[in-house]
C-alpha cells in the first residue's frame, strides 16, 4: 500500500470516529433533561408560545368554580347568573374583570415547552410549595388542576405541571401574573365621584393637627360686606373673616378635588374603625358641586324668549361628597372612608397631601380692595390728618367726576382710582401685632351703591420695608411699602385737568 492510500485511509477514520462524536453529543443534547432530571433547565426558551404543547384546555362558557391560592389569598369563586361570586361570603362584591382574566388563560393552557417528563423531585422546580395554584370546574364535571412554582431564571415564564400529569412544564408569564391577585386586590372598588373641577362651589377641609381650609363659590355677593363685587371665590377659613380667592388660582386647585380614586378595598364592611384611624379621622375632606344632566320632555315646551320648541332640557342637581382620611398603611398611603360608608379603601398618599396640604395665602387675592368703579359713589383719603376726597356724580347717562369738590377729567380720576385699587397685600403676618395708639398713615373709605357703610382700609408703620394694613377692623397682613408709598404720592400730586 503506498503511502498516499495509507495517509487517506487514516483521514477516513478520523472523519467517521469525529462524526460518531458529534452523533452521540446531538443524541445527549436532545435528552440532557432525561440525563439531569432533578435540575430545572437554566438554557435559553422558546419564547414563542404558540410553539408550543397545549397541556390542558377548559370551554370557558362552562366555567362555574375556581378555587385559587397563593401567598396572598385562598378564594373559592362560583359563577351565579353571570357574576362571579366568594363562596364563602356572597356579599362581598369581586372584581369580575380579575376572575375572567383567570378563566380566559384556562381555555388552553399552552406551554412554552415541555421541561421534564418524570422529574425526580419537583422541590427544584417549586412544585412541592407552588407559588400558586388554580383548580377550575365546569358544569359538565370537568376538572383541571394546575400548579405554578418558581419563576425561570431570566423571567422566561413559570414552571408548573398539572393535577394527574408528572410532567413539568414551562408556562408564559402570564399565568404567573394572574393568579397573583392578593385577597385584597379581588375586593371590588366602589370609587368616589368623578367631578368636572368647573362645577365645585364649595370645599372645607378640617384637620385634627393641621390648618383648617374652606373656600366657597359666590356668585349672589354673600360676602360682599367683606370683599369686592369682582371677586367670586372667597376664602372663610383659616382667617377670622372671609377674604376674595384668586379666581385663576382657585381653578387650579380645584383639580385636586375633582377625582377620588382608590387604590384597594381593604374591608368592604366593617365597624371597627378604630384600626384604621378612622374612628377619630385624622381629617375630613368635604367638596359640594353640581351636576347636570339632560332630561327629554313628556311633551315638548317652548323657550319663552325665542318661541322655539324645547324637546329637552338641563338638569342641575346639588351634590356633596365626604372623604375622612386615618392611619397610613405600610406602603405609605392613606386608609380613607366615605363618610356614612362600611368600606374601608387605601388612597394614594400624592393625591390625599394635595387635598390636605393647601395654603389659604397661596389662593388668596392679594388686591387690598378691588371695586367696580362702576359701583364706586365716593372715595374718602386721609393722609396723616389731610383729607382728600374723590366723587363720582351720576344723572341719566351722565358721569361727572371730582376730586376735592372741583370737576376733573375722567381719565385723571380713573388713572389714579386704578392707581389706588393697585395696592397689594404682599406678606402674611405670622404674629399678632398691636397697632394701639398710632395713627394711620393712609386711609381709604370706598363708598358704594346701594350700601351703607364704607369698605376702609388703613396703613400703619410696620418696618422700613411693609406697613401693616387693617382692614374692616381686622389685621391679617402686610403691604409693600414702596407701592403705598407711591399711592400716596399720587394722590398729593393729583392734577384736576390731566388727560
Amino acid at each position: 500500500m503506498t503511502k498516499r492510500k495509507k495517509k487517506n485511509q487514516s483521514t477516513l477514520i478520523i472523519l467517521l470516529l469525529a462524526l460518531v462524536l458529534l452523533s452521540g453529543f446531538y443524541i445527549w443534547f436532545l435528552n440532557r433533561d432525561k440525563f439531569n432530571p432533578s435540575e430545572p433547565d437554566d438554557m435559553n426558551i422558546e419564547s414563542d408560545i404558540n410553539s408550543g404543547p397545549i397541556i390542558a384546555t377548559m370551554d370557558i362558557d362552562l366555567v362555574d368554580r375556581i378555587h385559587f391560592k397563593n401567598e396572598n389569598a385562598d378564594m373559592i369563586l362560583i359563577n351565579k347568573d353571570g357574576s362571579w361570586l366568594l363562596e364563602s361570603d356572597r356579599k362581598r362584591p369581586i372584581k369580575q374583570n380579575y376572575v375572567q382574566n383567570m378563566v380566559n388563560i384556562l381555555e388552553e393552557i399552552k406551554a412554552t415547552r415541555l421541561v421534564n417528563e418524570k422529574p425526580e423531585d419537583l422541590k427544584d422546580y417549586g412544585l412541592l410549595d407552588p407559588y400558586a395554584s388554580i383548580e377550575a370546574s365546569q358544569s359538565d364535571g370537568k376538572r383541571i388542576s394546575l400548579s405554578i412554582g418558581n419563576k425561570v431564571p431570566g423571567g422566561q415564564g413559570y414552571y408548573a405541571k398539572l393535577e394527574g400529569n408528572d410532567a413539568v412544564y414551562i408556562l408564559p408569564m402570564v399565568y404567573g401574573s394572574n393568579f397573583s391577585y392578593s385577597d385584597v386586590n379581588m375586593t371590588q372598588i366602589d370609587r368616589g365621584p368623578s367631578i368636572t373641577s368647573n362645577n365645585i362651589y364649595h370645599i372645607e377641609v378640617l384637620q385634627k393637627d393641621g390648618q383648617d381650609f374652606e373656600l366657597r363659590h359666590d356668585p349672589d355677593s354673600q360676602y360682599y360686606d367683606s370683599e369686592s363685587s369682582l371677586l367670586s371665590w372667597f376664602i372663610l377659613k383659616p382667617y377670622d373673616k372671609p377674604y376674595a380667592a384668586d379666581s385663576s388660582k382657585v381653578y387650579e386647585l380645584l383639580d385636586n378635588y375633582s377625582s377620588f380614586n382608590f387604590l384597594n378595598c381593604v374591608e368592604y364592611e366593617t365597624d371597627d374603625f378604630e384600626k384604621y384611624g378612622l374612628e377619630d379621622p385624622r381629617a375630613a375632606i368635604l367638596v359640594e358641586y353640581y351636576e347636570e344632566h339632560i332630561e327629554v320632555l313628556d311633551e315638548p315646551d317652548k323657550d319663552p324668549d325665542t318661541g322655539e320648541e324645547i324637546g329637552s332640557k338641563t338638569i342641575t342637581e346639588e351634590k356633596s361628597f365626604k372623604l375622612l382620611l386615618g392611619d397610613i398603611d405600610n406602603s405609605g398611603d392613606y386608609y380613607v372612608r366615605k363618610d356614612g360608608d362600611k368600606a374601608v379603601y387605601t388612597m394614594k398618599a400624592s393625591n390625599v397631601e394635595a387635598m390636605l396640604r393647601v395654603d389659604a395665602f397661596d389662593v388668596l387675592s392679594t388686591f387690598v380692595n378691588l371695586h367696580d368703579i362702576s359701583s364706586v359713589e365716593r372715595l374718602d383719603i386721609d393722609i396723616e390728618g389731610i383729607s382728600y376726597t374723590m366723587e363720582i356724580k351720576r344723572k341719566e347717562d351722565t358721569e361727572t367726576y371730582y376730586f376735592n369738590g372741583e370737576i376733573t377729567t375722567e381719565n385723571a380720576f380713573k388713572d389714579l382710582y386704578q392707581e389706588i385699587i393697585s395696592a397689594k397685600i404682599d406678606v402674611q403676618l405670622k404674629e399678632e401685632v398691636s397697632i394701639v395708639d398710632q395713627a394711620p398713615i393712609l386711609t381709604i373709605s370706598y363708598y358704594i351703591k346701594g350700601k351703607d357703610e364704607p369698605y376702609t382700609s388703613k396703613y400703619f408703620s410696620y418696618d422700613d420695608s411693609f406697613y401693616i394694613i387693617e382692614k374692616d377692623n381686622h389685621i391679617q397682613f402686610a403691604a409693600d411699602k414702596r407701592k403705598i408709598d407711591s399711592i400716596i404720592e399720587s394722590i398729593k400730586g393729583y392734577r384736576l385737568n390731566e388727560e
